[in-house]
């Protein structure tokens, strides 16, 4: 399968885990910044000689900002993960903060996209040297101030996260939303994406079937609309359930 997920933890070095390195030339282009997230897929699979591309200004007078201030927690607390976008959530105690990482997918087509300020949850070493979890979150930011085709765009991607397009087999996956609520007195919009029968799990190191929740709302910094995701396993022991995915959206609020 093409498909190649990517992670960096950025802790003021490049260390590389369990996935191909993506050196800084290779984030462009850098939306807002440069420490979590981009703008969108870019047009081809990057490359060390890609060449990087300036992203729009923001609207005048919109704030950005670098990296926000991490809140440090008890032990037994939830955590808090705060982001440049002016939005904070919270992961359970247990789960790993990579707060300063960013992970992703390269997909065949020749498009990627890039998630920041990241959780895991149960994050284990596969026997091939690779790494699974029964759930990954994360945020990142886009320009478009359509909420409902943002997350439509983003949602659609789960085709080729379960599924390469030069696979034989592909996962099956069915897309239910938009539903609408609110994140303090701001709109949200949530879709999902379900997938089963996903092809080589077993020898991927992956559960059979997962979701993949997208929600969508107006940032209040460095990008005008924020995407947070939930990319969970599901149908496995320990699995999160529809109420723990529900829980982690709940706690999405403004910094």
């Amino acid at each position: 399968m093409g498909l190649r997920k990517r992670l960096l933890l950025l802790a003021g070095t490049l260390a590389v885990f369990n996935l191909v390195l993506w050196g800084l030339p290779q984030l462009a282009p850098e939306v807002p910044g440069r420490y979590e997230g981009v703008a969108g897929p870019t047009s081809q699979r990057p490359t060390d000689s890609a060449v990087r591309t300036t992203a729009p200004p923001l609207p005048s007078g919109f704030p950005s900002m670098e990296r926000p201030p991490q809140i440090t927690v008890g032990d037994g607390e939830p955590q808090p993960i705060t982001t440049k976008y002016g939005l904070t959530y919270n992961i359970p105690a247990g789960w790993d903060n990579w707060s300063d990482g960013v992970a992703g997918w390269d997909f065949d087509d020749g498009s990627s996209v890039v998630f920041g300020s990241l959780g895991f949850y149960a994050r284990t070493e596969c026997s091939d040297g690779e790494y699974t979890e029964l759930a990954m979150t994360g945020m990142t930011g886009r320009r478009m101030t359509d909420l409902v085709e943002t997350a439509r765009i983003e949602v659609e991607r789960a085709d080729l996260i379960f599924s390469g397009s030069d696979e034989p087999k592909k996962a099956t996956v069915t897309i239910t939303g938009p539903h609408t609520f609110s994140i303090g007195d701001r709109p949200a919009v949530r879709y999902r994406a379900t997938a089963t029968d996903i092809p080589e799990a077993a020898e991927k190191c992956r559960s059979s079937s997962a979701t993949f929740d997208v929600i969508t709302t107006p940032g209040y910094a460095s990008a005008e609309t924020v995407v947070f995701v939930v990319h969970a396993a599901r149908g496995v022991e320990d699995a999160l359930t529809d109420s723990d995915i529900d829980q982690l959206i709940s706690t999405i609020r403004r910094s």
